[in-house]
């Protein structure tokens, strides 16, 4: 067994090749701005798509429907192809969430490829709160819209996991699997915890609509962040969904936040003068 993993610079993928490494299986790693002992693949243009799947029977994808297509049709001796999607498919306004349409158009496209896949469907990822990092840093406060919007966030290590199982077990083919942490929590309970980790004092400034655009990366399109904020607005007062996905396919339960911003403290904290 060989697995391909796209997108190797990111944050699941890492958590994926740590655990590949530490179990001896085979692995190439690939993406579009290649390391040292990596190797090119561009999936929004199929550049080394070819390179990058020769002798590889299995595969961790990063959505890109742009590219997909080349993908698919080069893919065609793999045995096992494990999707990282959305669940915003699975929430209300889905249709019109741009999100949500990017995902669909891919698990559509590989669904209905015949090809051997399994659909992963995680929820609010927790790394989404190293964009905190550096306010809590440098002013010990969260500045967020909708801080008591409920999310489930889940560890990145947990979708590693998954992946992981399924890969060597071949199990749940043409399946959507959705994968959440162990909790629901608010924002705002989200910076309580950080805060417990971190045993100090750390704030919640609530943003406007406005502010979140104005201070949004200029690389992010504007209706990627609109769709956000839609979803941070519906996710108030309503407690999000929790699954035990985690748990049925690696037989562990997933970890909780504040396992998470344990693993992660050191990206909160400012270094030592």
């Amino acid at each position: 067994m060989t697995v391909l993993v796209t997108g190797s610079h990111g944050r699941i993928a890492r958590a994926l090749i740590t655990r590949l490494t530490s179990a001896g299986t085979p692995f190439r790693a690939a993406s579009s701005r290649p390391e040292p002992g990596e190797v090119r693949l561009d999936l929004s243009t199929g550049e080394g798509v070819a390179e990058a799947l020769d002798g590889v029977d299995r595969v961790l994808l990063y959505t890109q429907p742009d590219g997909i297509e080349a993908f698919l049709k080069a893919a065609h001796d793999v045995r096992h192809i494990v999707l990282v999607s959305s669940s915003a498919i699975d929430e209300p306004g889905a249709a019109t969430n741009s999100i949500a349409i990017r995902h669909q158009a891919v698990e559509d496209a590989l669904l209905g490829s015949g090809l051997p896949a399994t659909i992963l469907r995680p929820g609010a990822f927790a790394t989404n709160s190293l964009g905190w990092a550096e306010s809590v840093r440098t002013k010990s406060t969260v500045e967020v819209p909708y801080p008591d919007a409920w999310f489930n966030p889940i560890h990145q290590d947990d979708i590693a996991a998954v992946a992981q199982q399924l890969f060597d077990s071949g199990g749940h083919l043409g399946e959507v699997l959705l994968l959440t942490g162990p909790e629901a929590l608010t924002i705002r309970r989200q910076v309580e915890i950080l805060a417990e980790v971190l045993g100090r004092t750390v704030s919640v400034t609530e943003l406007s609509r406005q502010q979140f655009l104005d201070r949004s990366p200029a690389h992010f399109p504007v209706e990627v962040m609109e769709s956000l904020l839609d979803a941070y607005a519906r996710h108030v007062d309503v407690p999000a969904r929790i699954t035990d996905t985690v748990r049925e396919i690696t037989g562990a339960p997933a970890r909780d936040f504040r396992r998470w911003v344990e693993d992660h403290r050191a990206e909160f904290e400012a270094p030592q003068e």
